[in-house]
């Protein structure tokens, strides 16, 4: 079976292609790379690997002729403009080079929970622009919407030596569903190579979840163990949130970012959920072995 990545350069996208080599089926594996330098030098090492220069921007820099299935991944944007609009328009490029390629039986769509809103969800309307556009992309097409990436919390992980870490998840006890990036590739992984196998709709799509859900108080108790120290708590209310992203991300992004955290929180449309996926799927991974492994290196 031959795979395709593109973009091949997120976490996501490294790990789903390092699942793929590892599984016993052996796979061909195909990544799409606009900066080439960013191939990993055990991917180039791996006869099973093929490095491709493209870019999901450029039409017609893809060609998925010879893969039996696809994995297309939203890239995120840090800029002003519009996200849904480059949702859809990289969507478009994707689903058109999926199109031509007669071979590719099923597209596997790295999405969010939430992506069926179409408002109120700040950034993860991308994923909701992406799945309206792919939704028919292939003869078998599978939207994963993943849980909050356990590994989002690395991006505060320079504080710990100041001896705490910010939280935008509130009330500390409320619990949310997180998940493990190597679970998410391990699901990506079999999705793939399950092509060619009935679905039970088109498109099917389904959640994904951590072992359980974990609340910030959950997340200070990990990180103590995996620092090795006390650590403090500065919780982000939500009112607050617009200028804690904003100190990171320009304007608009941090109102996305903003949009997105409240979803989550009490009264948001995702704690309400009135229209959920419906199938859940669990990983295995514990926020505490995500830790460890991002504390100690």
């Amino acid at each position: 079976m031959h795979v395709t990545v593109v973009p091949a350069s997120p976490k996501t996208g490294q790990a789903a292609i390092r699942a793929l080599l590892a599984d016993p089926r052996a796979p061909t594996v195909r990544g799409y790379y606009r900066d080439a330098t960013k191939v990993p030098a055990e991917f180039r090492s791996n006869p099973r690997f093929e490095a491709v220069k493209g870019d999901v921007e450029d039409a017609a820099s893809l060609d998925f002729a010879g893969s039996d299935a696809v994995l297309n991944i939203t890239p995120p944007l840090f800029d002003e403009r519009d996200v849904v609009e480059h949702a859809r328009h990289v969507s478009e490029n994707v689903k058109a080079a999926v199109k031509k390629a007669a071979s590719v039986k099923r597209l596997v769509y790295l999405s969010s929970v939430g992506a069926q809103y179409d408002h109120g969800t700040g950034e993860i309307l991308s994923n909701h622009a992406a799945e309206a556009v792919l939704k028919d992309a292939a003869p078998e097409v599978v939207f994963v919407r993943c849980t909050y990436f356990m590994e989002n919390w690395a991006m505060g992980l320079e504080t710990l030596a100041q001896g705490f870490f910010f939280t935008t998840l509130t009330p500390p006890d409320r619990p949310l569903s997180m998940v493990a990036v190597q679970d998410i590739a391990a699901e990506l992984a079999s999705a793939l190579l399950s092509a060619g196998a009935a679905l039970p709709a088109r498109p099917y799509a389904y959640e994904l979840h951590g072992p359980r859900d974990y609340t910030s108080n959950d997340v200070r108790t990990a990180l103590e163990e995996a620092a090795g120290r006390t650590l403090d708590m500065k919780a982000v209310p939500r009112e607050g949130l617009y200028d804690f992203y904003a100190a990171v991300f320009p304007p608009k992004v941090a109102q996305l970012y903003a949009e997105m955290n409240a979803s989550y929180l009490e009264g948001g449309i995702l704690d309400e959920n009135p229209r959920p996926t419906g199938e859940v799927r669990r990983g295995a991974t514990e926020l505490g072995d995500v830790f460890r492994g991002l504390v100690q290196g």
